[in-house]
């Protein structure tokens, strides 16, 4: 059986949400609900024979009968949210409302039903995320799905010269440089797909255009924001040229530093060990054997402390990506021969036998003195770890696009918690510290930093009591000869 139709009307009628009054062609109220109680402070029996207007403010309550009557010639429904007005209550006070109308005709007399609901709550919650908005420090703007801004604070003006009605309803791609609004506006959409929480962070060539064609330098965070209209996203903005300014001066005196400590410190150690070398050369009669010895520990000492020196500041230069090296083909058997025969007084010293065996791999490409230095560094560290009677060998051969040097020893080898650790700087194992061995822990890092400004890789693998391999790889030579980077 189906239900009686003016029942059934009276009955969503009567429970709707919303406040809702059916208004004649004259625009008296002839039906409310009991919603009218909570939003307009009166009962619906009191409303009903009253004029409309008198939910309408004051301010436009004049108005209101001619707006009345060019809607009722329209006769076109309006859903809910189209009308956002300001409405009456019966103690006179005014509240935000979304309204929404619908023409009603029976029996050929024409009505409006005029819902009403009201936003007191949304709009206080809009009022204070607009607050917060504006007291944020940095410019921020507020996309939908479609990366359309919906919402710009004041920042936006002050720092990128946009006025924040301008930038509303325009894609955020306005804000990008002109050569990245294309995979701007592409990352933007992938980030859609999966919004998520993204910190403050600098990203490398970040960049908004200033509304006069400049480009600012920027860092950026974004968050997603779950609303009644979808998901929202905050993209803040934070301008920093003035960082950037001051870490070209704070490079600038960096850069200042190094050269003073070059100059200062290279310079005296350079004269000590020329002067020792030149004493070591005098006659027996010149020089005391007691005083030999004695200049070959000063000799040796500012040679190590020349060579921490020149450490320091090749490590300063490759953490600031700064250090400049030639890209030329390398033959490996060569520059392992020349670290071979120059090393092989020190490894005779130590009671060891150094050897290398020749053999013909492929051209790498490589800058010739950071790769001897790389080397040099293994070899020597390999010597430094081993006993009298031990052996360090260099081999060479091709791996994939890579050619490979490998260094083995018969040394005290390094336990598997130490290992991840030797590549970083200034760090010195137990072991080396207790056995007093000479080092600052900068070999392994400067070779890590330097093969890897190469393309290429270094790795190791070591077992304690037996002996350490390390491997180095560089690329083969590429078509296009030598370049400086």
């Amino acid at each position: 059986m189906e239900p009686d139709a003016g029942a059934l009307f009276r009955g969503v009628f009567e429970t709707a949400p919303d406040a809702v009054v059916v208004v004649d062609s004259a625009g008296v109220i002839v039906r409310a609900n009991p919603q009218c109680l909570a939003v307009f402070g009166s009962p619906p029996e009191e409303l009903v024979g009253k004029s409309v207007d008198v939910l309408v403010p004051l301010g436009v309550r004049g108005n209101h009968p001619r707006r009345r009557e060019g809607y009722g010639a329209a006769a076109n429904p309006r859903p809910m949210g189209l009308l956002r007005l300001a409405a009456t209550r019966s103690d006179g006070t005014e509240f935000p409302a979304e309204i929404s109308l619908a023409p009603i005709d029976v029996d050929g007399e024409k009505y409006v039903s005029a819902t009403v609901r009201d936003i007191t709550a949304r709009t206080q919650d809009e009022e204070r995320f607009r607050n917060l908005l504006e007291a944020t420090p940095d410019p921020m703007v507020i996309i939908d799905s479609s990366t359309t801004i919906v919402l710009a604070n004041k920042q936006v003006t002050e720092v990128f010269g946009y006025p924040a009605g301008e930038l509303v309803g325009q894609s955020i791609t306005l804000l990008a440089p002109e050569d990245r609004r294309d995979s701007d506006g592409s990352w933007f959409q992938e980030y859609l797909q999966a919004p998520d929480v993204r910190p403050m962070q600098s990203n490398q060539g970040a960049a908004v255009r200033h509304r006069d064609g400049h480009d600012v330098p920027v860092e950026v965070s974004m968050a997603p924001l779950q609303t009644d209209e979808g998901v929202l996203v905050s993209v803040a903005l934070r301008d920093v040229t003035d960082r950037l300014q001051m870490q070209a001066e704070s490079q600038r005196l960096r850069d200042d530093v190094i050269a003073t400590v070059s100059h200062e410190l290279r310079t005296p150690l350079t004269s000590i060990i020329g002067y020792a070398e030149l004493m070591s050369d005098l006659d027996e009669g010149d020089l005391s054997r007691r005083a030999r010895k004695l200049l070959n520990v000063i000799e040796r000492n500012a040679s190590r402390e020349l060579q921490l020196v020149n450490d320091l500041l090749t490590m300063a230069f490759l953490e600031d990506d700064r250090l400049r090296m030639l890209r030329e083909s390398l033959d490996l058997d060569e520059v392992c021969r020349r670290v071979a025969d120059d090393l092989r007084l020190a490894a005779r010293e130590r009671a060891l036998t150094l050897t290398f065996v020749g053999g013909e791999t492929a051209p790498v490409v490589g800058d010739l003195h950071r790769v001897v230095q790389v080397l040099e560094n293994v070899v020597t560290n390999a010597l430094k770890f081993t006993k009298a009677g031990g052996t360090v060998d260099i081999a060479i051969t091709d791996h994939g696009a890579m050619g490979v040097i490998e260094v083995r020893d018969t040394g005290i080898g390094v336990s598997p918690e130490e290992q991840d650790r030797l590549f970083e700087r200034l760090y010195r194992s137990p072991r080396a510290i207790a056995d007093q061995v000479p080092g600052a822990g900068l070999g392994l890092p400067i070779a890590r930093a330097i093969v890897e400004a190469h393309g290429g890789w270094i790795d190791l693998q070591s077992e304690l009591g037996v002996g350490t391999v390390v491997r180095v790889a560089l690329p083969h030579e590429a078509q296009g000869g030598a370049t400086a980077v």
